[in-house]
């Protein structure tokens, strides 16, 4: 990610946490905790995986600073330095998860990735990972209210049938083979974009949403969603 957009993505995370806070209790603590995290997307992403997997504690380092987070009593605690700040589940999760999707980085069209060989197919499990063409970034699909980071095709075949693209996320992604191009504009619409989804709309990625999750492993399981057309 270029060195200039970075401060810009920080930016519109320090409104959103103003969002999210405003002057609420530990309001200072937790905009000083991201002011002095965000770019850090580690940070984040462990404290997220870790209330994923219903773990009480994590002490993780940044910057030469110690973060610990504590779960008690339905409250996550995160201490550093001398500061502390506790959230229930309503705002722990937003914080973490709107924090994750602004800093992290969107990959350009015409990217090759691999994709997971586990999530490609319902149901089944591939011997090698899937390679997919990045066609397209920030796709909604109908009825839903969050929006699938990428959208592709499988190389070397592409599209064969109209319609027939893969949607995926981030997490599914195990290698980037090949980078697409990426110049100012690229940037300029990643920022745009995640400005007017998570800023304005307060829209994630479908990673995030349990309830849109849910909604496609039940469509899956009744055999209504294409196997090449999400994952």
């Amino acid at each position: 990610m270029n060195n200039e957009l970075r401060p810009k993505l920080k930016d519109l995370g320090m409104k959103k946490i103003q969002q999210l806070f405003g002057e609420t209790a530990f309001a200072s603590e937790i905009h000083e905790f991201a002011n002095l995290f965000l770019e850090d997307e580690s940070v984040f992403t462990h404290l997220h995986d870790t209330y994923r997997h219903q773990l009480d504690s994590l002490e993780v380092t940044s910057q030469g600073i110690d973060i610990f987070y504590q779960k008690e009593q339905g409250l996550h605690t995160i201490s550093f330095w001398d500061k502390s700040f506790s959230l229930d589940d309503a705002s722990y999760v937003p914080f973490l998860t709107y924090a994750i999707d602004l800093m992290r980085e969107v990959l350009p069209l015409g990217t090759v990735v691999e994709l997971d060989p586990r999530y490609f197919k319902p149901g089944e499990s591939a011997s090698e990972p899937i390679k997919v063409v990045i066609t397209g970034r920030f796709v909604f699909p109908e009825n839903y209210r969050s929006y699938f980071p990428y959208t592709g095709v499988v190389y070397p075949f592409g599209e064969l049938n109209k319609g027939n693209t893969i949607h995926f996320t981030y997490p599914l992604i195990q290698k980037v083979v090949h980078m697409g191009y990426k110049d100012d504009m690229e940037e300029s619409f990643e920022y745009l974009m995640k400005e007017e989804l998570l800023l304005d709309k307060g829209i994630t990625s479908i990673e995030f949403s349990d309830e849109d999750m849910r909604k496609i492993q039940n469509l899956s399981s009744r055999g209504q969603v294409s196997d090449n057309a999400i994952v």
